[in-house]
């Protein structure tokens, strides 16, 4: 990304935010979001040109459950296993072409040396 670009774009903030604790039982549920919002203004001021503009974007993603009782404080990791998958599969895109093209090399390879000692 160049310079410029991230300035027009305006500035990437994230933060871990604990949402409203849910009593369950004598137990209390947290859940936990990493919060990443990213805003853009721009003004015009001259003397034809005189206005603004400005747009946000908010992403929240959930992290983990803290549940809290007499005993203590638990957390739990959420994991994204869509995200786990696929980076396998972007990760199986690349392998898989290359070791076939690896096998396809060896195979004429060894299919030439075959016919220069039959011939």
């Amino acid at each position: 990304m160049h310079e410029q670009d991230a300035k027009k774009r305006g500035p990437l903030m994230t933060e871990i935010v604990e949402g409203v604790p849910i009593r369950v039982e004598g137990h209390e549920v947290v859940p936990v979001v990493r919060v990443t919002s990213r805003v853009q203004r721009r003004a015009f001021v001259g003397s034809d040109r005189i206005g603004a503009r400005g747009g946000g974007s908010v992403h929240m993603r959930p992290v983990a459950i803290l549940e809290r009782d007499e005993t203590g404080e638990r957390r739990t990791p959420i994991q994204d296993k869509t995200m786990q998958a696929l980076g396998g599969l972007l990760l199986a895109a690349f392998v898989i072409p290359l070791l076939l093209a690896l096998a396809v090399r060896l195979m004429r390879k060894t299919s030439s040396q075959q016919s220069a000692v039959s011939g």
